[in-house]
């Protein structure tokens, strides 16, 4: 069974890849500063990072914990861009994800993830 912690963090992981690949279609067809190269590449990067990082929670790899420290700053610069934009559903499941993510570094949730944790198991 998977700690509700994790759990709670694969959720909002989820929830924000599907945000952000939903957002890069609207800002796309808004134009303007909504679809510059960079805002887009933002989008990609933490729906990338999200879906991934989500993964390896659920198979609890050891680079998962690591994985989270950058998702939550990906997460985090996400959402204060999608909040200079206007775009306030993607900022608010993007900040979700980032508080949600941050919350598993180096916490008792993720310490059984490392390698000697996993020849245990």
């Amino acid at each position: 069974m998977t700690d509700p912690t994790i759990q709670n963090a694969i959720n909002h992981l989820l929830g924000c890849h599907r945000r952000c690949e939903h957002q890069i279609h609207e800002s796309l067809n808004r134009g303007g500063e909504h679809a510059t190269d960079h805002h887009i590449q933002t989008l990609r990067d933490c729906s990338d990072l999200s879906r991934v990082t989500g993964d390896l929670l659920d198979r609890r790899s050891e680079w998962a914990a690591q994985l989270c420290e950058l998702t939550t700053r990906v997460c985090t610069d996400t959402a204060e861009r999608c909040d200079r934009l206007g775009e306030t559903a993607c900022a608010s499941v993007a900040r979700a994800a980032a508080e949600a993510c941050g919350a598993l570094i180096e916490t008792p949730a993720t310490a059984d993830f490392s390698p000697a944790a996993a020849e245990r198991r």
